[in-house]
């Protein structure tokens, strides 16, 4: 299977946070693996940043990735702004393998 398409988190903890982020982002991304067609998820340090993480997902298709937006979990990296526990969450879509009716180029 091909990777078609990226999603990203980026998640800044707040100062004096950042054990509760460490400890919440594997329970939202076990979530997330549990209930979603993702091919995977992984958590990297954000080497621009200090007590930064990217949490990023991998996907056969575009729709798969685009459908996954509605999954409850996702609340979950709100839930940390909301509450304080992170300073900021940026998201990210990428698409690496578009359909192929999108690739081709008229001919006329």
């Amino acid at each position: 299977m091909l990777i078609s398409a990226i999603n990203t988190v980026e998640i800044d903890a707040a100062p004096g946070r950042v054990g509760e982020v460490c400890s919440k982002l594997p329970h939202i991304v076990r979530e997330l693996l549990t209930h979603s067609a993702c091919m995977g998820y992984a958590i990297t340090d954000n080497r621009r940043a200090k007590n930064s993480w990217i949490v990023s997902g991998y996907w056969e298709s575009e729709s798969q990735m685009r459908a996954h937006f509605d999954h409850p979990q996702l609340a979950g990296f709100m839930e940390m702004l909301r509450v304080g526990m992170a300073s900021r969450i940026k998201f990210n879509t990428f698409i690496v393998n578009p359909a192929e009716d999108q690739c081709r180029v008229p001919h006329g």
